[in-house]
């Protein structure tokens, strides 16, 4: 299922598993790392959370072909966790080097149908600001970050370095999850994915609004992977705490929810009423299309948005066109599937 008469599907959430950092995970003993399960190879990305490492991961032909039967024209592809936070600060930098340089091949062989976003050595903020700034010079887009920096939090001072990068450059930062701090507790029930992912990344973004991130940076790009997290179901809760605790909003010029409606976010969450509560409180040009792809199946987007009927303008610019502002993006080479959307076999 696409998003039929709309001519360009943009994936602004779908991931990439680069090949030098699957062996940099292999050379591990220590979590997280690749290793050799009983099926096959299987990304250990902490205690109780294991997942098969999946051709789609690293195919790009298989890739491109499921872009193709799902109707996206061009995907900004994503390094997924664990990425690079866990190695040694020593060795961070010169594997994202790696990493980005792959990355940008990647997208230089299939132009209009990838970009990417660079990968940041953040256990070394001077270190991953520089590489920022040589990844986009090479022309990735921007840079994607986990909720926690192997358990360090992300408002930590050594890290204005990079936000300020960020800023500088104008490009966006994406928060994406990882073993979240609180997976200990929630190691059942596949708890960590459910509900631990969402706590990490809401808990991420709280902290560096209230800690005066925009106050510092206004234009600062920020996106909140899956359809802003908890935020759009707790802004309420978070205005009113704010205002009953002295000093819990010393930093903010403004209402909580006022800086939180700064944030870009995704339209992944598959229930429609839950993408309409998310569209209700960012409004209608920060939200993009995503489709967690491999992980998700890019389908379960297309009919979240199919089914919170929103008129054709609005979900084409969740569909592209809020993307390719936000992103800077544009399907320059339409797929075979917007091909056959624009001109129908007789």
């Amino acid at each position: 299922m696409s998003l039929p008469g709309f001519p360009h599907v943009i994936d602004v959430h779908t991931h990439y598993l680069p090949h030098v950092l699957v062996e940099a995970l292999r050379r591990r003993d220590e979590l997280p790392r690749v290793s050799q399960g009983r099926d096959g190879d299987v990304i250990e990305y902490g205690e109780g959370n294991i997942h098969p490492y999946l051709p789609a991961m690293g195919d790009l032909d298989l890739r491109l072909r499921d872009m193709d039967a799902a109707g996206i024209d061009l995907a900004v592809i994503s390094t997924n966790i664990p990425g690079i936070d866990w190695f040694p600060a020593a060795d961070g930098a010169p594997i994202a080097r790696d990493v980005n340089d792959e990355l940008a091949a990647v997208v230089a062989r299939h132009p209009g149908r990838l970009a990417a976003l660079a990968a940041l050595p953040m256990q070394a903020p001077e270190a991953a600001a520089a590489e920022l700034e040589r990844a986009v010079g090479n022309g990735l887009v921007g840079a994607m970050i986990y909720s926690n920096v192997a358990g360090a939090q992300l408002d930590e001072p050594r890290f204005e370095v990079v936000y300020e990068t960020v800023a500088r450059l104008g490009v966006p930062l994406y928060i994406h999850p990882t073993y979240p701090v609180i997976a200990n507790t929630l190691a059942a029930y596949a708890l960590i994915p459910t509900l631990g992912f969402l706590v990490d990344t809401t808990t991420a973004t709280l902290k560096l609004v209230f800690g005066g991130l925009y106050e510092r940076h206004p234009d600062l790009k920020l996106v909140l992977a899956h359809a802003g997290s908890l935020l759009p179901q707790l802004v309420g809760r978070i205005d009113y705490e704010a205002a009953r605790h002295d000093g819990a909003a010393r930093n903010l010029s403004m209402k909580p929810s006022e800086a939180l409606a700064n944030v870009y976010t995704d339209c992944i969450c598959v229930w429609p009423a839950a993408l309409r509560s998310t569209l209700e409180f960012f409004g209608p040009e920060r939200l993009m299309y995503g489709s967690d792809y491999p992980f998700w199946d890019p389908r379960l987007s297309f009919e979240t948005l199919a089914g919170c009927g929103f008129p054709d303008q609005l979900a084409e610019a969740i569909a592209s066109g809020n993307a390719a502002t936000v992103m800077g993006v544009t399907a320059g080479r339409a797929s075979v599937a917007a091909s056959q959307r624009e001109n129908p076999p007789r």
